[in-house]
């Protein structure tokens, strides 16, 4: 008896003695899990803005932004899935967006139309191709219920002014992207903070 109890209090003391390091060096860990779970969350809207800031600051034809719509509608109806509970409801929100997306890709042909392009240059149209994005962008986040991506369409919003301020606007870019990163990950880490698990 006395011999089990001992290997108990010795098998106690070793997880003890290994559970010490572990305990001073898990920050690392749960920040970099923490980390991952953030990126994992809010990809799909970095990802939506990198896209559309990519395409204007390149002045990229008409081709690349009737790819990027059907994404830009996938996108939306994966996240607002979970806001909808019936099936009609999850339906009817496929359906939503497809439409309002497809109105996009329409808009997109008739502005980058020859006659439409005689009138506008480059830039131009990589302007007004950013406000039109931005503001399917931004209803479809009211539709779909994710201010996330109203947030996305909000920002490429507030791109397009400075986009045509600045010429170098690859620099505009960078510091768009890494300041939506800034918000989404501070803004996670609040609401993790609220719910306890951190």
């Amino acid at each position: 008896m006395s011999d089990a109890k001992g290997i108990n209090e010795f098998a106690t003391m070793k997880d003890l003695r290994e559970a010490q390091p572990l305990g001073a060096t898990s920050g690392a860990p749960v920040s970099r899990s923490i980390f991952r779970s953030w990126l994992l969350q809010d990809l799909p809207f970095i990802t939506m803005l990198l896209l559309a800031l990519v395409g204007v600051a390149f002045h990229l034809e008409a081709r690349y932004w009737v790819i990027l719509t059907p994404v830009f509608c996938i996108i939306c109806v994966v996240a607002g899935w979970s806001h909808f509970d019936t099936k009609e409801g999850r339906l009817q929100l496929a359906y939503t967006q497809a439409l309002s997306w497809l109105g996009l890709i329409v808009t997109i042909y008739v502005l980058y139309n020859d006659v439409v392009q005689g009138v506008l240059d480059r830039t131009a149209t990589s302007l007004a191709m950013l406000t039109l994005l931005a503001l399917g962008t931004f209803v479809a986040g009211l539709q779909v219920r994710v201010w996330r991506i109203c947030a996305v369409g909000a920002i490429m919003l507030f791109a397009v002014p400075g986009m045509g301020w600045l010429e170098q606007s690859v620099l505009f870019l960078v510091i768009a992207i890494l300041a939506v990163i800034a918000v989404g990950f501070l803004t996670w880490w609040v609401q993790q903070r609220r719910q306890g698990t951190i």
